[in-house]
């Protein structure tokens, strides 16, 4: 690869960055500055040039641009080697603004009308506050273009200057894709786009503001696919969401089901809730801004490392490890899994012996949260945490999360009872759309519970079902003493449907409720339906067996209910159909 090439392929790799952003607005702060040797000083300013100053460091031609964070500087120092044109180059650099001294670009290919860049300090809807490195179709002939520098590269530079059609060292092509395109030219393929995360995307529609800030951005983050799904927005509906850049709230809600309807034709009932994969996927088409995984890694079936497994391999002696069982349900399948992804996110070998977690892995997975995550105090030590490891397996692209524990494990001295529990903090709110009855429900509930199905639980979840909710799983009481939010909790975006005392049913679409809200099927709150939460089951409040399973391990803890049911009518009155209706 000469090195052109390895230079384009460098800065492409950077195509999806972002800068750093607050107070509501991106803040020019990034990883270029400090790694520039000379341009330290630059931090917190505009940075395209300095993009390309770390850029060519990189590829190690630091000789072929001057080491600058200034456009005017890197124009007059190409004009000063004899290397400026007002013609496209493979990679050279291109010039906008007055003087060539505002802007700054690489060109990767070119064409009779348009030159095609890689550029920082950018943003994709053409406004003035640049965001992050994007890939750029330039019009040649566009007044902002001023021209380009022409690096030195020792394999020579292509270039469509036809004044240098026989000189040493140019070669002339007038369309051309890549240094390779002296040959024959063959149709290039569709340049790749940067990848959003429908996971992510789903995460931050139905986080708070203050949680998706709190997880800041960067390569990777929530915050890059807001950015890109909001800019995309932009493009298809002719209307910027008036929401902080980043961030997913209700305007960007309402502007995404607009495209909903508008774009895609789908009906006003089908037009609510978290963006799902083919949605984004058409969004990314109609705008060509991006392209959509599901995960960290583009179509990837990724195996699932269990959160408990990791947390029992934490906890515990590496002799204890090393004698439980082997295969792919073990604990030692899911260790490995996080030391490769640790490995692949910081960058750093993982001396424990592989899928043993010990003091190495330890602290690697606490410098994983502190420097990557931004956690701090007790929440950047410790146990693995779900958010956490559910973090580390997308930005590694290598697994996914659940909660399940490892067969014959045990819980050591928490009990049953606290298997499959999760923090307040990881319910989610999503709109529930799985259909099936209320019998197929509390039957799959009655096995992720470990309760024995029975009549006695169909009879007694009928009752407290149509007491509770009227058997609408989305449900969410917004008037009773519950409806508040408690110290140390935030308000949630909830996709349920709101219920106010002598009012209409309201369908909420992501919009700021109270934390503490009872909701679901049996009207459970979440800090309940956390600590009661069925190992294996969603952590969705609104899926009707996670919530069915949650209030079946609640009866039976604190109203000592039987496992087959049968006193369940008699110990809680709720469920007796035959007494009126009574809280439980």
């Amino acid at each position: 690869m000469g090195q052109a090439d390895t230079l384009i392929a460098i800065e492409k790799t950077e195509v999806g960055y972002h800068e750093g952003f607050s107070n509501g607005h991106h803040n020019n702060h990034q990883k270029f500055s400090p790694a520039v040797p000379g341009l330290e000083w630059s931090q917190n300013q505009s940075w395209c040039q300095t993009f390309q100053s770390w850029a060519f460091q990189q590829a190690g031609v630091k000789s072929l641009a001057p080491v600058t964070a200034s456009c005017p500087a890197a124009v007059n120092w190409y004009k000063s080697h004899g290397r400026f044109s007002y013609y496209p180059a493979i990679g050279a650099m291109v010039f906008f603004g007055h003087s060539g001294g505002e802007h700054v670009g690489l060109v990767y290919r070119y064409d009779a009308d348009f030159a095609y860049t890689i550029e920082g300090n950018t943003n994709a809807n053409g406004s003035s506050e640049g965001n992050g490195v994007y890939l750029k179709k330039r019009a040649r002939r566009d007044s902002f273009l001023y021209g380009y520098g022409l690096p030195h590269f020792t394999e020579g530079i292509v270039t469509a200057d036809p004044g240098l059609k026989n000189k040493p060292g140019y070669t002339y092509m007038a369309v051309a894709s890549s240094r390779e395109s002296v040959a024959p030219p063959m149709a290039e393929a569709e340049e790749a786009l940067p990848w959003v995360s429908s996971q992510q995307l789903a995460w931050a529609a139905s986080r708070p503001t203050a949680e998706e800030q709190a997880a800041g951005n960067g390569g990777g983050s929530a915050a890059d696919d807001v950015a890109l799904v909001q800019d995309a927005l932009e493009n298809v509906m002719g209307v910027a969401p008036a929401d902080p850049h980043s961030v997913f709230e209700a305007e960007t809600q309402e502007l995404f089901e607009r495209f909903r309807m508008e774009k895609l034709g789908h009906p006003e009932a089908d037009g609510h809730g978290v963006p799902s994969t083919q949605e984004l996927a058409e969004l990314g088409r109609q705008s060509e801004l991006f392209s959509v995984r599901a995960g960290s890694s583009p179509a990837a079936e990724q195996p699932w490392v269990s959160l408990n497994q990791v947390v029992w391999a934490s906890t515990h002696s590496a002799q204890e490890e090393r004698e439980q069982p082997g295969g792919d349900a073990s604990p030692k399948a899911d260790v490995a899994l996080v030391q490769d992804g640790l490995r692949r996110v910081m960058h750093t070998d993982v001396t424990d012996e592989r899928g043993i977690f010990e003091t190495a892995t330890q602290g690697l997975y606490d410098e994983f949260r502190r420097t990557v995550l931004h956690f701090s105090g007790s929440d950047a030590v410790g146990a693995p945490g779900e958010q956490s490891l559910t973090e580390l397996g997308q930005r590694a692209g290598l697994f996914r999360v659940h909660a399940g524990f490892p067969a014959g494990g045990t819980t050591d001295g928490a009990g049953v009872e606290a298997m499959g529990q999760i923090h307040p903090t990881q319910v989610t709110f999503h709109r529930c759309t799985s259909e099936g009855t209320l019998e197929d429900w509390i039957a799959q509930a009655s096995t992720v519970a470990g309760v024995r199905a029975s009549n006695f639980w169909v009879k007694g979840f009928r009752t407290a079902v149509a007491r509770e909710s009227s058997g609408n799983p989305n449900a969410c009481n917004l008037w009773d003493s519950n409806a508040r939010t408690p110290p140390g909790f935030s308000k949630v975006k909830d996709f349920g449907d709101g219920y106010r005392l002598h009012e209409p049913i309201v369908r909420l679409n992501g919009a700021l409720t109270h934390f503490q809200c009872s909701r679901g099927i049996v009207q459970c709150i979440p800090q309940t339906f956390a600590q009661r939460h069925a190992p294996g089951t969603s952590v969705n409040i609104y899926d009707p067996v996670a919530c069915i399973a949650a209030a079946m391990r609640y009866v039976r803890s604190r109203y000592g209910v039987a496992v087959d049911g049968s006193d369940l009518a008699k110990k809680v009155q709720q469920f007796d159909p035959n007494r009126p209706p009574h809280g439980y």
